[in-house]
Formats: structure tokens, sequence, C-alpha cells
């Protein structure tokens, strides 16, 4: 391994080498055994081989010394191969224990190389876990200067929220200023308008009691004219003023004239638009009244029934209606509005024809 390499990869050969130490510590006896049994083995063919010859030798000699010796030699024969025999179970339980030695020690190469593989499968899981960690750091280090940036961002917003919320204020306090003179202008103007109104209804009961007075006169002196060119005699004038009661019942009659009223209550009275009533024509031939009004409408309303009675709506008028009038046929309106247009609508389908 390079000087190159990094140190993840020589701390992970480091830890493989001192684990494989730990792991073949306790096999050390055995492989110690093995070997002794190995060289035991070795030094009894060797002594085997040896005892063989002195065996032949022996067997050789024997027929060559004769009767004499055959005792001593059958004896010597005897537990040479006693020996011989017991070398033998010896050698071949040294062999035993070597097959046994041989399986464990393959045993332990296969456990040895399923090992070396998890470590292997365990290095290649964590050179991939490296490389996640190594990218999951890049992301963080993306998201933590999002999120710099965003505080950031959030600073401005915050401190745009808090100029908007001063302007808000200061807006909502000229709101309420302006409201308030709003409100007291209306509260003059309605005063004005009072005043306005108390003076138009002084001005207009002053000319309707100048007009009833004025009528008043003048049917008295046409009485009076009628009764002198008649042939009844000149009703006396005591130089009181009778008023309207003197023309009344048979002396009227008599005269020629009729007694005059004035409306004293209202007939009917309804909601005809949406605002202020603008306009009002009587039909021509039908029973049928028209209105303007300021919601830039002309409704059309049926009294022949002694109740307002809706007929329709004609539409079309971009201001609000300030007169209106039939044809002398009664079939067609004419309407005029602030926006310096006329209309004329078909009272039959109340549809728009000229604009």
């Amino acid at each position: 391994m390079t000087s190159e390499e990094p140190a993840w990869k020589k701390k992970l050969l480091h830890s493989l080498k001192e684990r494989n130490r730990k792991e073949t510590s306790f096999f050390d006896s055995i492989f110690a055994a093995n070997n002794r049994l190995f060289d035991s083995n070795v030094q009894l063919q060797m002594e085997n081989l040896r005892l063989s010859v002195d065996n032949e030798q022996l067997r050789s000699g024997a027929g060559l010394s004769g009767d004499s010796r055959s005792g001593v030699s059958s004896a010597k024969i005897q537990a040479m191969e006693k020996k011989l025999m017991a070398q033998q179970e010896e050698l071949t339980e040294l062999h035993k224990r070597k097959g046994e030695n041989a399986q464990m020690i393959v045993d332990l190469n296969v456990k040895l190389s399923e090992m070396t593989k998890k470590a292997q499968d365990r290095e290649e899981k964590y050179t991939e876990q490296v490389t996640l960690n190594q990218s999951l750091k890049a992301e963080v280090q993306m998201l933590t200067q999002n999120i710099s940036e965003l505080k950031g961002l959030n600073t401005i917003l915050r401190d745009e929220y808090t100029a908007l919320q001063l302007a808000l204020s200061s807006l909502e306090d000229k709101l309420r200023k302006v409201q308030d003179e709003n409100r007291q202008l209306v509260d003059r103007l309605m005063k004005y308008k009072a005043k306005d109104a108390d003076k138009l209804n002084e001005e207009n009961e002053n000319l309707l009691r100048k007009r009833t007075e004025k009528m008043r006169r003048e049917l008295e002196d046409a009485a009076q004219d009628a009764s002198r060119r008649s042939s009844s005699p000149i009703l006396p004038h005591d130089g009181k003023d009778r008023g309207l009661g003197d023309l009344s019942g048979a002396g009227a009659k008599a005269a020629g004239f009729f007694s005059v009223s004035l409306p004293t209550s209202v007939h009917l009275k309804f909601d005809a638009h949406d605002g202020e009533v603008n306009a009002v024509r009587w039909c021509p031939l039908d029973r049928i009244i028209a209105t303007g009004g300021a919601d830039r409408k002309v409704k059309l309303w049926d009294v022949g029934t002694g109740t307002m009675e809706p007929r329709g709506t004609l539409v079309g008028s971009n201001a609000g209606v300030n007169s209106v009038d039939f044809d002398s046929t009664g079939t067609m309106i004419l309407g005029t509005s602030n926006d310096f247009a006329s209309r004329v609508w078909t009272v039959q389908d109340q549809r728009l024809r000229v604009s």
C-alpha cells in the first residue's frame, strides 16, 4: 500500500491484520502438534525401515548360525515383531490424527475464506457508506447554504413586512381622519339639506297659499259676475269674506260652477327603483306607467287592477335615466340618461331598438 492511499484504507488493513492475528492465535497449538506428529511420523518410518532391515539380516543370519541360535533369534524376532506392530499401530494412529488435523485445517481454511469474503463485503459496504456519507455531507452543506440564504431572505421579508405595517398604520390613521372629515361633511351636508328642505317647504307652502288665495278670489269674482249676469237677484254682500264656502252646494250649481278640492292623501305608494326616481310617464292608450330612475333602468307598471304590478324592466342605459316618454301609439318608449344618450325600447318585447 502506497503513501498516497487514504487513511481509512490503512486503518481497515491494520484492523484486518489484527483480527487475523487474534483469530489464528487459537490454532497455533494445533499447527505445532500437527508439525510434531509429522516429524514423529517421519522418524517412525525411518525406524520401521531400519527394523525391517535388521529383521532381514536376522533372518538371513539365523540360517547360518544353526539350531543353537534358533531359540535366541526367534525370541529376538518376536520382540522385534511386537515392537514393529506397536510402531505400526502408533503410525496408524498418527496417520489418523494427521487426517483429522488436515480436515480441521481444511475447515479452518473454509471458515477463513468465508470470513475473508465477509470482510471484503464489509469493506465494499464501508466504501459505499463512505461515498454516501460524502454525498450526504455535500448535500448537508448545500442545504446549510440554502438555509442561510433563506434566513437572509426571511430577514429582508420581515423588514419589508414591518415597513408595510408602519405604512398601513399611517394609512389607517389617514383613513380614519378622512372618514371623520367625511362624516363631518356629511353631517354638515345633511344640515344644509335639511335647511334647504325646510326653506323649500316653506316656499312651497307660501306659494300654495298664494295660489289658493288667488283661486279663491278668482272663483268669488267669477261667481259674482255670473250672478250679476243671470236673471236671479244679486246676492247680498255683507262686506265679509265668505271664502269658497259661499260657492258650495246649490249656490255654486246655480252659478254654473263646481267645488274644487286639492288632494290631501296618497292614493298609492310603491318602491319603483333602487334609488331616486327621476321620471314618470302615463301610456296614452293602456293603464301603464313608465318610470326611470338612478339605477339606469326603465320599468313598466300596470295600474289597471288598482295595484302596481310590474310589467317589465328595460335595460341598456349606462347612466341614470332622467326622462321617459311614450310614442302616440304606446308601442315604443323613449328614454334619456345622464350619459348624454337617448335610447328607444319596444313595449311588446321590451328590447332595445335604438341606442
